[in-house]
């Protein structure tokens, strides 16, 4: 196990265990800035991993009569596709 899984397994642990930040890594000999630090860059992570939105290939995707599919990347680039096509949707999305 790396030290991400672990600290996100201390995290678990802490959000079940009703104490503060400062009891909780003090009762695991962790210093608290080092608590602090994981807490927050997990918590940023977990944060970060939204942004997709569910397609409907069924219902109003993209089908080749004009409408488009925009993708945007986290870092600004627009992409736009007309294409319905599953797996080049995944790959383009893949490419960030």
């Amino acid at each position: 196990m790396d030290k991400r899984e672990e600290m996100a397994l201390l995290i678990e642990e802490f959000s079940r265990s009703g104490q503060s930040q400062k009891e909780f890594s003090a009762s695991k000999g962790m210093a608290f800035p080092t608590f602090n630090y994981w807490f927050r860059k997990l918590k940023k992570e977990k944060e970060d991993t939204g942004g997709f939105a569910r397609v409907d290939t069924a219902a109003g995707a993209p089908s080749g009569t004009g409408e488009q599919l925009e993708l945007v990347y986290p870092n600004g680039v627009k992409l736009k596709t007309s294409s319905g096509d599953l797996s080049l949707l995944s790959r383009l999305i893949r490419l960030y």
